[in-house]
C-alpha cells in the first residue's frame, strides 16, 4: 500500500507524464512512462499506458499516446474480424507492431487459461507448465485444483533446490487451504534433463502425501519435466503405492 510521500509522488509523476505527453507531441520525445513502470510496478498502469509502452513510439503527426487510444479499443472490442487487421487499419501501426500488439494479448489469454482448466491425465499438465523446464535452477511448484479437479491457481513453492529442508508440508498446503483447494498436484524441473527422480524426491512426495491425507487435500501427482521429457509419480504407480 502507498504511503502518504509515495501518493504525493505519484500525483506528481502523473503531471510529469502528461507534461511529457505534450512535449512529446511538439518535441517528438518519448513519454515517460518506463520510469514510472519501475518506481511504482506495472501493475498501476492503465491499459493504454501498457499499450504504450509496447508501441514504443507513435509516427509524426500522430503520437504514441494517440495510436495507443486506438489499439485500445480494437482490443477491447467485440469483433469477429481478425486483430492483426483491424490494427494494421490504424495510422502508424505497421505489421511489426501490430504482430506485437496481437502476441502481447494472446500472451495474457494464455496465461490466464490455466484456471479452471480441468486435469484429468499428466499430459493435460506439461503446457501449463513446460516454460520452467527451460530454467537453469530448480522450481517446485503446486497446481491447486478443485473438487472438478479444474486448475486454481499456479504456485512457486520454491527456486533453486527441491531439499526436502526447504519443502514443508505445512508452508506448502497453507496456500492450499485458502484457495479451498480439494487436491493439489507437485511439479518440478530438472535442469540437468534427467527425470528420473532423486531419493529426496521421493521422500519429499512421501511427506506431501501424509501432509494431503491429514489435510483432506489428495496429491493426484508428482511430475518432474525436462525439455524433452517427463516423469510421472501417477503413471509409475508410485502415488497409489505411497497413498495406501
Amino acid at each position: 500500500m502507498l504511503n502518504l510521500l509515495q501518493l504525493f509522488d505519484f500525483f506528481f509523476d502523473n503531471i510529469g507524464m502528461y507534461n511529457n505527453l505534450y512535449n512529446y507531441q511538439r518535441n517528438g520525445e518519448q513519454p515517460e512512462i518506463r520510469e514510472r513502470m519501475e518506481k511504482f510496478g506495472v501493475d498501476i498502469m492503465s491499459i493504454q499506458e501498457l499499450i504504450m509502452l509496447i508501441l514504443g513510439s507513435g509516427v509524426k503527426d500522430c503520437p504514441v499516446e494517440k495510436i495507443s487510444q486506438k489499439v485500445a479499443y480494437e482490443i477491447m472490442k467485440k469483433s469477429d474480424d481478425n486483430l492483426y487487421f483491424r490494427l494494421l487499419k490504424i495510422k502508424g501501426v505497421g505489421k511489426s507492431k501490430a504482430s506485437v500488439i496481437c502476441a502481447s494479448v494472446e500472451l495474457g489469454k494464455r496465461i490466464n487459461n490455466h484456471t479452471k482448466r480441468k486435469i484429468s491425465m499428466p499430459d493435460d499438465i506439461i503446457p501449463l507448465v513446460n516454460h520452467y523446464s527451460l530454467e537453469k535452477v530448480e522450481y517446485f511448484l503446486t497446481l491447486s485444483l478443485n473438487a472438478a479437479h479444474e486448475v486454481i491457481k499456479i504456485r512457486e513453492v520454491s527456486k533453486g533446490s527441491s531439499n526436502s529442508a526447504l519443502i514443508q508440508p505445512r508452508e506448502v498446503f497453507s496456500d492450499l487451504i485458502k484457495e479451498n483447494a480439494t487436491a493439489v498436484i507437485f511439479v518440478h524441473n530438472h535442469p540437468s534433463g534427467n527425470v528420473k527422480p532423486s531419493v529426496q524426491d521421493i521422500e519429499i512426495t512421501k511427506r506431501l502425501i501424509k501432509g494431503g491425507n491429514i489435510l483432506g487435500i489428495k496429491v493426484l501427482d508428482h511430475i518432474i519435466i525436462s525439455t524433452d521429457c517427463f516423469f510421472s509419480f501417477t503413471s509409475e504407480g508410485i502415488i497409489k503405492e505411497f497413498a495406501e
